[in-house]
């Protein structure tokens, strides 16, 4: 496998794929990985917003359900207008976690994500604000920790069931302790025993649902990398590529800008394969896999469809794009040569199918019509690029 790279690169020289890649980023998991997510594939944050959206939203609705049932307690505790004032922050409290709840845009979207995590810790915070300028700044001795101060404790033990990064989770916590931090500075009991056992518990439970975030996102990376990589060329699968291919198309849509898709096979691939052994013709795909990787910089969107077949999405690339850098992979097809297991030199061609989205046509019908474009490639005599 390694004489088959050398060969390769003996032809061209060819420049490592960018490390914002979704193949370089697949192939590990890295410490940098864990601190911020700048390095992280678009498909992976798309999962992992979804992930945290989904958390976010079944948390709301617990917490909108569970803050009106504390109203009879506060009756007992409370008197006049300190209930009121308190039962009009509950009712407060419970119907902004509906809204959050109900807030079902863009689930994919990392940045929304973020927004959502911070609204779900800011309406606990301006509750626990608004619950001690109702109470003079003072705490009662019954029942207090279950009525309203316990929140920041619970939100930030809550934090451990998303997989932030290093960054994502310090900034969430951080955000909590200045809250409770200004809230005892403002009501000038900072300097107080009961505070700074707050502050120390606050702490100890930030620093447990940190480790807790961490392991997380390492397992959904890993678990990641296992369901959405073709073990053979290191790029993504088929199920991820038809995932994508469906945003990229919403995307375009709503930006109305263009998206082209290629659709390559390698010709004659059987005969690759009879001829020099299925190990050739392995070495042949990993060869070509890394190819299009130096040929569509900058472009993630890259995968094995299936076999011999790959499919790289184009976003932004009109027609006459699409076909330039389709001709570009098949120019660059007629210099690579394989070196075999024995040694042999092996060369390949490909067939290009190239297709630009149309109006009212979804992925499916994108698809299918760029399958077209290949069979005619293939009917009129293989290595050659032909728009559907």
């Amino acid at each position: 496998m390694n004489n088959s790279v050398e060969e390769f690169n003996n032809q061209e020289p060819m420049a490592d794929a960018p490390r914002s890649g979704l193949r370089e980023w697949l192939l590990r998991t890295t410490l940098q990985d864990m601190v911020a997510s700048h390095n992280h594939s678009r498909d992976f944050n798309g999962s992992r917003a979804e992930y945290i959206y989904l958390r976010v939203r079944l948390l709301s609705f617990v917490f909108a359900v569970l803050a009106p049932l504390w109203i009879p307690i506060d009756l007992v505790l409370l008197s006049g207008p300190s209930f009121q004032q308190m039962l009009l922050l509950r009712l407060s409290f419970s119907i902004l976690f509906l809204g959050l709840g109900f807030w079902t845009a863009q689930p994919h979207n990392l940045v929304l994500a973020r927004l959502r995590v911070a609204l779900f810790i800011a309406i606990p915070g301006l509750f626990y604000i608004g619950s001690r300028i109702v109470l003079g700044g003072e705490v009662p001795d019954a029942g207090i920790l279950m009525g309203y101060s316990f929140l920041p404790y619970l939100v930030v033990s809550l934090l451990a069931l998303f997989p932030f990064t290093l960054m994502e989770g310090l900034a969430y916590a951080i955000t909590i302790g200045l809250v409770v931090l200004g809230t005892e500075i403002t009501f000038g009991t900072l300097f107080t025993v009961r505070a700074f056992g707050e502050i120390w518990l606050l702490g100890l439970l930030a620093g447990i649902a940190m480790w807790a975030e961490l392991a997380q996102l390492h397992m959904l990376l890993q678990l990641y990398r296992e369901a959405t990589r073709d073990a053979l060329t290191g790029l993504v699968n088929r199920a991820v590529l038809n995932k994508w291919l469906d945003l990229e198309v919403e995307r375009a849509r709503a930006r109305q800008s263009p998206l082209s898709v290629l659709l390559l096979d390698l010709d004659l691939f059987k005969r690759i394969n009879d001829t020099y052994g299925h190990l050739a013709g392995d070495m042949v795909l990993q060869v070509f896999a890394r190819l299009m990787m130096r040929e569509l910089p900058g472009i993630n969107l890259i995968g094995r469809y299936g076999g011999e077949e790959f499919l790289a999405i184009l976003p932004g690339k009109g027609e006459q794009q699409a076909l330039e850098l389709a001709n570009h992979i098949r120019a660059a097809c007629h210099k690579a040569r394989v070196r075999g297991p024995n040694n042999q030199s092996i060369g390949f061609t490909v067939s290009i199918g190239v297709a630009v989205l149309e109006e009212q046509e979804d992925a499916e019908a994108l698809l299918q019509r760029v399958d077209k474009g290949l069979y005619r490639a293939k009917e009129a005599g293989r290595d050659l690029a032909v728009v559907a």
